[in-house]
């Protein structure tokens, strides 16, 4: 009896393979982390998901807000000796954009929407949103805030990719959102009660801020999309300093709520898949300031010494 041939290699039958879907490439989480304290120098650290240092740049004076500006650089706002606005290049090369502006004496914290090159900028002295460019302009008022307050006020800014403006002061508590046109009948709308760090994401219209205590807010324009709460035994840390990562998670620094000391932890919260998990611990130098951004090549600069906190 003559052996039969498979039935699949007789008619010449193609195996079928699997469908392979092209899965979304998940950019390298990469944090850029402000330190320094009132009456020290700075220091900007480029550092990997596990806190790895992969580079820094070392500024005169302790920057107190961050920015991304576009996909390649950072803008600073550096409050002491007149107030400046700095910007960090791909490269990690320093220059200096704004300083010893009348209008924004002491720039606390500075906000850029995805693709611009304007600079929201948050002073708590003259108590007001200015705004600049990267181009260094002279300062324009933006905002201006009614009640004074005593410098050391808490104030945050970001802007969202359609030129909304959110802030957080203690001058007026509570999260607001500002139009961009800048029209005489522009009101700033209240979204939460009491004051706040807030966080723009660059890639959607989503924004997200910190309530105290343990609670942030995710938004996408005035209409809620998550509630996020931090792990047992954690609070926000510097009212909760938030930051979007380009594949759309929210990156945000807490704190042991049961301890004196500045034990700063990194968390990661997947809003997709509703997952939390902790990246790393924070001990080299006081933070005053984070953000998420691409990998910018700092290799060449490294710290010759860790900032101390005395």
């Amino acid at each position: 009896m003559a052996r039969q041939t498979p039935r699949s290699l007789a008619y010449n039958d193609k195996p079928k393979l699997p469908v392979l879907r092209p899965q979304p490439i998940v950019p390298p989480l990469v944090l850029y982390i402000a330190t320094g304290t009132d009456t020290s120098s700075g220091m900007v650290y480029q550092v990997d998901e596990t806190g790895r240092v992969l580079g820094a740049v070392p500024t005169r004076y302790t920057p107190t807000g961050m920015a991304l500006h576009r996909t390649n650089a950072l803008v600073l706002a550096v409050p002491r000796d007149g107030g400046s606005i700095l910007r960090i290049d791909d490269t990690g090369k320093l220059s200096t954009l704004l300083e010893r502006d009348k209008l924004v004496p002491h720039p606390v914290d500075v906000g850029m929407a995805a693709n611009s090159d304007s600079i929201v900028v948050a002073d708590d002295i003259a108590n007001l949103l200015g705004l600049t460019s990267s181009g260094g302009t002279k300062a324009q008022l933006y905002q201006p805030l009614k009640t004074p307050r005593a410098t050391g006020q808490h104030m945050s800014a970001a802007v969202t990719n359609d030129k909304h403006v959110i802030f957080s002061s203690d001058a007026e508590p509570g999260i607001y959102r500002l139009g961009g046109d800048q029209s005489a009948d522009n009101k700033a709308h209240r979204i939460l009660p009491t004051s706040g760090c807030v966080a723009a994401d660059p890639k959607s219209l989503r924004w997200a801020a910190a309530q105290e205590p343990n609670l942030i807010y995710v938004y996408e324009g005035e209409e809620p999309v998550a509630t996020l709460k931090l792990p047992p035994g954690k609070g926000p840390y510097r009212r909760g300093l938030l930051s979007f990562s380009e594949a759309g998670s929210l990156c945000v620094a807490c704190r042991d709520s049961d301890s004196q000391a500045e034990n700063v932890w990194l968390l990661e919260y997947d809003l997709q898949k509703g997952r939390m998990r902790s990246l790393f611990r924070w001990d080299t130098g006081t933070m005053t300031d984070f953000v998420v951004g691409p990998r910018m090549r700092w290799d060449h600069n490294r710290p010759r010494k860790v900032i101390s906190d005395i």
